[in-house]
């Protein structure tokens, strides 16, 4: 399973039907409007790269409105059992 998340710019006045036509995509897990350099962050679950490219690509890119994404993909670190992470 592959865990990412994608930042997202959005033309101004389509923040509302982007976020409608994300809201139904099976494989957003978490979504969060946001200010500042994007406009929508979404946390999203795929099976393999293969999947996260046709997500991307063929999905996210393809929506009216959207301008511009970048993708982090979420890693575990080696060894992170062994490390307790503070906030």
């Amino acid at each position: 399973m592959i865990e990412a998340y994608i930042l997202m710019r959005i033309k101004p006045g389509m923040d509302r039907s982007v976020l409608q036509t994300i809201s139904g995509l099976k494989q957003v897990k978490d979504m969060e409007t946001v200010y500042g350099a994007y406009d929508l962050l979404m946390k999203i679950q795929v099976g393999q790269m293969d999947d996260l490219d046709a997500f991307i690509f063929d999905t996210v890119r393809t929506i009216k409105g959207v301008e511009r994404t970048t993708t982090l993909i979420a890693i575990e670190p080696p060894g992170e059992g062994d490390v307790e992470w503070k906030a």
